[in-house]
């Protein structure tokens, strides 16, 4: 089990978090930026152009001074368009400087500014990373999944490669909670044909028992939520 990203599924070039509204794929893009900061060079691209709340753009203090080029919307106080922020997004794909951590938006319109770099995406690899939480609403059992997943390949024109468990009620979290998501996530998995990579989980709902079951389906991740709590 690894309890920090284990770098065997982080793709050398560009891993792409998608999911829902709130399934906390920010969190988890910023957590493996964080981790990767430590060895490589990182470009954290914020393509969350609606959300003005919980995003990444809310915790740019904590990636300062850190090996981690940021690039957003909205920046030290100040907007870009979205050509813009695609001109900039163009130019770190197309370098080979770094890992690339992309953050999509909940909706359409940020799964379109990624989606439109897809050729050369192609030439270059890349991972798409679903990240799931069935207490957010759509999101509660497998066919809502799959219909959300398939909805997002729909835009992007890419396909999902794994997902990510992440599963959570904020500070009200119990470990019987986590241990219900396990099932349903895995059977999602199945259906698509594509790994359950990791589970994420808070240090301090770490116990044995429900360690020993996650081990059943996937990796531990353990976090820290910076963006809500």
């Amino acid at each position: 089990m690894c309890m920090t990203v284990p770098l065997s599924f982080v793709n050398r070039k560009t891993n792409i978090f998608v999911g829902t509204a709130g399934s906390g794929k920010s969190e988890i893009a910023l957590n493996v930026s964080l981790e990767l900061g430590e060895f490589f060079n990182v470009n954290l691209i914020d393509a969350d152009v609606i959300n003005f709340y919980y995003n990444l753009r809310s915790i740019k203090h904590i990636i300062a001074n850190k090996n981690i080029n940021f690039i957003s919307t909205h920046f030290d106080d100040k907007s870009i368009d979205l050509p813009v922020l695609s001109g900039r997004v163009f130019e770190v794909l197309s370098s080979s400087n770094g890992v690339n951590i992309i953050d999509v938006g909940g909706d359409e319109l940020g799964s379109r500014v990624v989606g439109q770099f897809k050729e050369l995406l192609d030439k270059k690899g890349y991972s798409v990373f679903y990240v799931a939480n069935i207490y957010r609403p759509f999101n509660s059992n497998e066919e809502e999944i799959l219909q959300n997943m398939q909805e997002i390949e729909r835009i992007l024109g890419m396909n999902i490669t794994a997902i990510i468990n992440n599963s959570h009620l904020l500070s009200e979290t119990k470990p019987e909670d986590i241990i219900r998501s396990l099932k349903i996530i895995q059977n999602v998995a199945d259906k698509k044909d594509i790994p359950y990579i990791l589970t994420v989980v808070e240090e301090n709902l770490f116990e044995e028992e429900l360690l020993e079951e996650i081990k059943k389906y996937s990796l531990v991740y353990a976090i820290k939520r910076y963006i809500i709590r």
